[in-house]
């Protein structure tokens, strides 16, 4: 029954994510060049929705709060980020974009993946720390474990205010072959919430390092991945969108740049853009929290001084 559920969110959230063009490069893309923010008050209502649902399911006993946890803030967090958004600009997408890409047919994108699962491979959390000499990091819980009013609260204004705004600049209007990013963001949200309960390391991200640790060849983890996949597969194949490109060897050798930087990122933070996003930002998590932030300033900075070049 857990597994069926599992894999019935998985292949939602990758049908949804598909539909509505997640991907943070180009919602920071579209701020500085239309002056659009209803990108980016779609995670906002992702993750708000998310935060409510982890509520609901900590008052009734499932205490997605307290299962998982984070680290205080702190120059790695930083760095990390800064190195995912470096790693995202050169791959042309973050973590849920270079996925949809390559399930819309665009086959260099598996590059990224690979070198992800490399970096993750050659740099995991006992290595990185020795080659690098890392001090060790204490572990830091979710200020919002035993404060559900609070949780609900939060996360009810955050996701009615992100919702509002969504609203108020393109009502119900859907991309071509897409769902209005009010549904398609809320459905998002609130089957990551719901698999937190389920399955605390569903994030694609989380599922290549593991795999890369030796953890997660079987089960849950794999069968997972393969529902994301064809969640996001089936909706490129109802939009009409899919298109077979091989790709030229200069995307092949950014997006396997891209994605060794992507890697390395997120063995720092740790943690890809999708945990930061679906993780840290509903469980508050300083070290996510941080990460997310220099990610998104990252991605925000370099798009403005490449639009600078070109003008």
């Amino acid at each position: 029954m857990k597994l069926a559920a599992t894999i019935a969110l998985m292949f939602l959230i990758g049908y949804a994510s598909q539909r509505a063009g997640v991907c943070m490069v180009r919602a920071v893309r579209e701020v500085i060049e239309r002056r659009r923010l209803h990108r980016l008050a779609g995670f906002a209502l992702a993750a708000s929705s998310a935060m409510v649902v982890m509520a609901l399911a900590e008052w009734l006993g499932a205490a997605p709060f307290e299962t998982i946890l984070g680290h205080p803030p702190d120059a790695m967090a930083v760095a990390g980020g800064v190195l995912f958004g470096l790693g995202s600009l050169a791959a042309g997408h973050c973590a849920m974009g270079l996925l949809a890409s390559l399930t819309q047919g665009e086959v260099w994108r598996a590059s990224s993946i690979a070198t992800m699962f490399v970096a993750a491979l050659m740099l995991g959390p006992s290595m990185s720390q020795a080659a690098l000499m890392l001090p060790p990091r204490d572990p830091l819980g979710s200020p919002l474990a035993g404060n559900i009013a609070l949780a609900l609260t939060l996360g009810g204004a955050l996701g009615a205010g992100a919702a509002a705004y969504i609203y108020r600049r393109i009502g119900w209007k859907r991309p071509r072959g897409g769902w209005s990013p009010i549904i398609a963001m809320g459905v998002v949200g609130t089957a990551s919430g719901l698999l937190f309960a389920l399955d605390r390391q569903w994030l694609y991200t989380s599922r290549i390092a593991e795999i890369a640790y030796g953890k997660a060849w079987t089960g849950s983890a794999t069968i997972g991945l393969a529902a994301l996949i064809a969640g996001m597969t089936s909706a490129t194949i109802a939009a009409g969108t899919f298109r077979l490109q091989v790709g030229r060897a200069r995307q092949w050798l950014r997006s396997s740049a891209g994605g060794l930087l992507m890697g390395l990122g997120a063995t720092l933070v740790p943690g890809g853009n999708d945990a930061m996003l679906f993780t840290g930002v509903p469980l508050l998590l300083p070290n996510l929290l941080t990460g997310y932030a220099s990610f998104t300033a990252t991605l925000l900075l370099a798009l403005l001084l490449r639009r600078r070049d070109r003008a």
